[in-house]
């Protein structure tokens, strides 16, 4: 009934594990169940937010692991959320086609679901939007087992309220992300990566000026921590020939923008991008991300300095430039780490930017901290009794049907 089942122990708490191979199948175990509820699917992105509180029942999403539909005249696939990226990519790339996101949770196994739940994205979100700008349709399983659909297989289907927008950065609170639809895109014939020495202000400098010109870069990187003060990565691709003409105005504009750009080899070029995953993805240190105007980044660097020489610790910030997002990595006494990250959010937040404490450390003595995620689906808090968590479940999943019942009545009219 329920796929494959296993049991696992977490202290003193013994959780039932499914892998269901189905959405029916995985709708019936939802009905029938009463508890706090685990969603997993890589597992990449388990601790953001807060580690969850231990569950009665895990549902791994590895079953749901089937490319159910490509399309590629269309350019869609319609995948299981419990597919990896990374498989997904080499099954479209005899197509000549990818899904034109690159997490640094890519390597580690991160799935379709997992990425549109997490919120994870890449540098070329610049150029290629996020996860949620590439889901075009999406089943969910909510709560109570209802299963509810959204989207559909066609990318200007945009009746109704979008659903899988509402899933992108959930962290699995609100519903089992059960099926994907995808928009996809054909893969650059090539590409070619421009690093130059450059500041946080210069940096930023340069790259308003680069977006204010009709070059058109899918990525423009700042990483800090470096002894030349950091380093501007601005990254092209499309054809040879397109990518080799905007290659020189890319250069004449860094030039005139006081910096020395250096196109990098093919060797170089990953391993820079490699460095750019790993300043970005997980790890041992605190994590926070956080979002200015992109004018400001030079400003947001300034204060994580400040912050983090006041309270003693060690920080860099990695800057997605173009866009405005930033992710800093925090290490040193755990205390002074909270008083780091405290007083940069605040900084922050006072020009207008927005601060989320992604991952940290588990505390000393190997206890691992409660989940803020600790409501609906994904991790109830212990119950007094069956009854109250199925009330609060039955709330959860009563909001979103509403939203699929409106969301049909305006695609009839």
């Amino acid at each position: 009934m329920t796929g494959d089942q296993t049991m696992v122990t977490s202290g003193t708490a013994t959780a039932r594990v499914h892998r269901p191979s189905t959405v029916a199948t995985a709708a019936e175990l939802l009905r029938d169940s009463a508890g706090p509820v685990l969603f997993r699917g890589g597992g990449t992105a388990i601790q953001w937010g807060g580690r969850p509180a231990p569950p009665d029942l895990v549902v791994e999403t590895a079953g749901l692991d089937r490319l159910i539909e490509h399309n590629p005249g269309d350019m869609t696939a319609a995948v299981g959320a419990g597919m990896p990226l990374r498989r997904l990519q080499e099954t479209l790339a005899a197509a000549g086609q990818w899904l034109a996101i690159g997490p640094p949770s890519e390597a580690a196994g991160a799935t379709i679901g997992g990425l549109l739940t997490g919120g994870d994205y890449g540098p070329r979100r610049l150029r290629y939007g996020a996860m949620r700008d590439l889901v075009i349709g999406v089943t969910l399983v909510l709560a109570d087992g209802t299963v509810a659909r959204s989207g559909g297989h066609v990318i200007k289907n945009v009746a109704g309220y979008d659903l899988s927008r509402l899933m992108y950065g959930s962290l699995g609170t609100l519903a089992l992300v059960g099926e994907v639809v995808l928009r996809l895109h054909p893969r650059p014939e090539t590409s070619a990566t421009v690093l130059a020495p450059a500041d946080a202000r210069a940096a930023t400098a340069a790259t308003l000026a680069l977006m204010a010109s009709p070059l058109e870069p899918s990525c423009v990187e700042w990483l800090g921590g470096d002894p030349s003060g950091g380093r501007l990565a601005v990254g092209l691709d499309g054809s040879a020939e397109g990518v080799t003409a905007r290659l020189a105005g890319l250069h004449d504009l860094l030039t005139e923008s006081g910096l020395r750009p250096e196109r990098l080899a093919p060797a170089e070029e990953e391993k820079l991008w490699l460095e750019v995953a790993t300043a970005t993805g997980g790890g041992t240190d605190t994590v926070a991300a956080a979002g200015t105007l992109p004018s400001r980044s030079a400003d947001v660097e300034r204060e994580l300095a400040k912050a983090a020489d006041t309270a003693g610790v060690h920080a860099t910030l990695t800057s997605h430039l173009a866009l405005g997002l930033h992710i800093a990595r925090f290490t040193g006494n755990p205390a002074d780490v909270v008083t780091a990250f405290d007083d940069w959010r605040r900084r922050v937040v006072s020009m207008g930017g927005t601060v989320l404490l992604r991952d940290r450390p588990a505390e000393g003595g190997g206890r691992r901290r409660r989940s803020a995620r600790s409501a609906a689906v994904r991790s109830a808090a212990a119950p007094p009794d069956q009854a109250t968590a199925r009330s609060g479940r039955s709330m959860c999943a009563g909001a979103l049907r509403a939203l699929v019942l409106t969301s049909s009545l305006r695609k009839r009219r």
